[in-house]
């Protein structure tokens, strides 16, 4: 608070030049938020470690957001074709959730353009160079078909007008059209993903969407079980969608999605409002601070990246039989006690953590166990040679995915989840101290933020008043003192501190 003093009122302005102020506190600025971690590079591999900070350097954007976009497109290359396996009672597919927080202009989509836009679109092009041959077979077998259909029914007719027993009908064939196959998908309806699943992408997909609130907040807005859809698509597990324009219902023998999506600080506690179902416990979250802006002269190597990735494209299921099965890549016996000692510790930070936080440490040894196997699997398509894809998850592996966890991605959760449980009082001061410092305004008027500024979430004279309570304890404001005189209206405006200005750049 400001010290106690004599200070001069004027038409019910405290003007704040008698006060002793006290140093303004900044952190008001950033909500008081948990730093960052630092991204630990080494664990990608050399190969990997050197595109990401070049990809970074390209795109003006931390390493962080060129992280996550990678992550989840490598895991959804390896898709079904390989799942992770601890014990025999104990497996779990690739597919890893991200989502990427930061304000406008912090990179987030600079960070994933370079695969979005050049690398996949030519990794999907390359899944689909035998589609039009497929199709083409399809189309042949189709008219065969129709024309043992035809015949038979000209035999039919026949047969009846000469009194004899018609024939019986040829065995209508099973084989279903082909689906052009596909990698990404921005259309989230469980009806189409299903679909997609079904047919399409058999090794699953990777879910792409600029904004994270308004997937998971329309979930449940054409169907009511969406929300239960996505909890068990992370899982791998089977589902059936029945459909009313459809007598045939989709039946995917394993979901497999992959995300990736952004959303801004400001929307993080309109996401998180839901009861915890553990949807968002199962999100790996990105949220570095900003860099400096500077035009990107650093190369993409988009050739290499294209020629890594596709290695893990040409994973396959295995096949036996009519369904094909993922392939078990078992944990090393050397590192089983690795991940008993990292689960143990997980269980016991579970203890003494809250809300989404629990249950993002008691998904932990799970998403452990999927990044040991992305790593695996991106250090060996990184590279050269023509070395066999790896047949089991060694130490070193899961030594990486652990690291990653214990200290990036779950500082990284303590981050996203204790922003998005700050009051609002506390939010709107930081939007409004925010305007203070860019602005650097002679004082706090009420009625000029209300009716010209605008600020979010600050149009209404309470919501003005309440945020700048806070910067009053804060010792960046002084709040008006009521006039003298009987009869005139008080004008609200706050002083600054002037001290402000020294320690703010």
């Amino acid at each position: 608070m400001p010290r106690e003093g004599a200070s001069r009122v004027h038409d019910g302005i405290n003007d704040g030049k008698d006060f002793a102020w006290a140093d303004p506190d900044l952190a008001v600025l950033r909500l008081h938020r948990r730093r960052p971690p630092d991204l630990p590079l080494a664990v990608f591999g050399p190969e990997w470690s050197r595109w990401i900070e070049s990809a970074a350097a390209a795109a003006a954007c931390p390493a962080d957001y060129v992280t996550g976009p990678l992550l989840a497109s490598v895991s959804a290359l390896i898709g079904n074709a390989r799942w992770a396996q601890a014990t025999p009672g104990w497996a779990e597919p690739p597919h890893l959730w991200f989502g990427s927080v930061g304000d406008s202009g912090a990179g987030k989509s600079p960070g994933a353009d370079c695969l979005m836009r050049n690398v996949l679109p030519r990794i999907e092009a390359n899944m689909a160079a035998d589609f039009p041959d497929q199709l083409r077979e399809w189309r042949a077998a189709a008219e065969v078909e129709a024309a043992k259909q035809e015949t038979w029914k000209v035999e039919v007719r026949a047969a009846t007008k000469a009194g004899k027993s018609p024939p019986l009908a040829p065995l209508a064939s099973q084989l279903a059209e082909p689906q052009q196959p596909r990698l990404r998908q921005n259309d989230v309806t469980v009806e189409k993903v299903a679909e997609l699943l079904g047919t399409a992408a058999p090794k699953g997909l990777l879910i792409v969407r600029d904004e994270l609130a308004g997937w998971i907040g329309g979930m449940n807005a054409y169907n009511d079980a969406g929300r239960t859809f996505w909890v068990e698509a992370y899982g791998g597990r089977p589902y059936r969608v029945e459909r009313k324009k459809h007598p045939e219902p989709i039946v995917v023998p394993r979901l497999a999605v992959a995300v990736h999506g952004g959303t801004q600080p400001d929307k993080l506690a309109a996401l998180m409002r839901d009861a915890d179902d553990g949807l968002l416990a199962r999100m790996l979250w990105i949220w570095p601070t900003p860099i400096s802006f500077r035009l990107g002269e650093a190369p993409t190597h988009v050739p290499w990246v294209i020629a890594a990735l596709d290695r893990l494209r040409e994973l396959d299921l295995h096949r036996q039989g009519e369904a094909p099965e993922p392939v078990m890549v078992p944990l090393a016996k050397d590192a089983r006690s690795l991940i008993e000692a990292f689960g143990r510790e997980m269980q016991e930070r579970q203890t003494s953590a809250g809300g989404l936080l629990c249950s993002a440490y008691g998904k932990a040894r799970g998403q452990a166990l999927r990044l040991a196997l992305v790593l695996e699997y991106m250090w060996w398509c990184g590279e050269d040679g023509m070395a066999p894809p790896p047949v089991e998850i060694t130490a070193r592996a899961f030594t990486a995915a652990a690291h990653l966890l214990t200290d990036y991605f779950m500082p990284m959760a303590e981050r996203v989840y204790g922003d998005a449980a700050i009051p609002t009082a506390d939010r709107n001061a930081a939007t409004l101290a925010r305007w203070i410092k860019s602005e650097r305004p002679g004082e706090v008027y009420v009625r000029h933020l209300q009716r010209e500024v605008r600020l979010p979430w600050l149009t209404t004279a309470d919501a003005i008043h309440t945020a700048a309570a806070v910067l009053v304890e804060a010792d960046w404001l002084v709040p008006p003192r009521p006039v003298a005189e009987f009869g005139r209206k008080r004008r609200e405006a706050y002083a600054i501190n002037p001290r402000l200005w020294e320690v703010i750049q």
